[in-house]
């Protein structure tokens, strides 16, 4: 049986999520995953590109009538990452190895001096942050983040790879959500009351496999608390800390989970300024050339 990769990772997976998101974007994944697609259009199968270089004069490239990139020198590359961040792509979205693709391919292209990332989503999947920490162990170029919103999983990816951070308005743009957190549907009750009763027998050497989840169905959280929510929220405010080092790590709610309007960002040290598309990719090019001299 072919298991289609994002309910897999809706299924299992933790999420680095803005939770103000949760309420807005569980229908849909439940909707996903039981069939119910009815409400999604048809030019929602069909995302844009995740990939565009823009030449020395700010003009996006067009692929030739052979639908091949000529990319003169000097381009800057300008790489998507938007809406809920999932690790895998399907028809419906670019996933974290997709975006990171499309990030190395830049990286790796001779006339490529940098890219701009951007950003605005709410957050995702924690499978989904691994690519962009691994992609920066071996980045060559300059990346600048410009992002409206960068919550939770898109805050995270930013910072991994990122050498300079803009927010592109002081106005909309939100920044923060540092924390993690699991959701499910209890449907226990409604099968029950329609004649499902489910039976789960685990060998008596396997004491502990599954304990975690049912511990919590019965109201106990504090196992998925310890060992699964705990570790990942210490591991991503240590990881925050350690690429912004100006930070200031005791301001309220930083490292709880509060959202910031842009300037208090800047304020905080959680990005460095508030500016346009445009003057990233002047910080792209600027930065391109300190790295040469």
């Amino acid at each position: 049986m072919k298991v289609n990769k994002i309910a897999s990772e809706i299924l299992r997976g933790q999420w680095f999520f803005q939770s103000e998101a949760i309420n807005a974007y569980a229908p849909i994944a439940y909707d996903f995953l039981y069939g119910n697609n009815k409400q999604l259009r048809v030019d929602d199968a069909r995302p844009d590109a995740v990939f565009t270089a823009y030449n020395s004069s700010g003009n996006p490239i067009r692929p030739n009538d052979q639908g091949q990139l000529d990319i003169p020198k000097g381009s800057i590359a300008v790489v998507d990452c938007v809406g809920v961040l999932v690790k895998y792509g399907d028809w419906c979205t670019y996933g974290a190895i997709d975006i990171v693709n499309a990030l190395e391919f830049a990286d790796a292209h001779p006339n490529i001096i940098g890219t701009v990332l951007n950003v605005d989503g709410p957050g995702g999947s924690v499978a989904a942050v691994g690519p962009f920490v691994e992609f920066d162990k071996n980045k060559t170029k300059p990346v600048v983040a410009v992002c409206d919103f960068a919550a939770s999983a898109h805050l995270y990816a930013m910072l991994a790879v990122s050498d300079y951070i803009m927010a592109d308005n002081n106005i909309s743009a939100m920044i923060g959500s540092i924390g993690v957190v699991i959701t499910w549907m209890d449907n226990s009750k409604y099968l029950e009351e329609n004649g499902f009763v489910e039976h789960v027998i685990y060998a008596d050497e396997s004491e502990d496999k599954g304990k975690a989840y049912h511990e919590a169905l019965k109201g106990n959280y504090e196992i998925v608390k310890k060992d699964m929510l705990s570790p990942a929220a210490i591991q991503f405010q240590d990881f925050v800390k350690s690429k912004r080092p100006n930070l200031k790590v005791d301001h309220p709610g930083l490292m709880t989970g509060k959202t910031f309007g842009a300037d208090e960002a800047v304020k905080i040290g959680l990005i460095d300024k508030v500016g346009s598309m445009a003057e990233a990719k002047q910080m792209v090019a600027m930065l391109s050339e300190i790295k040469r001299k």
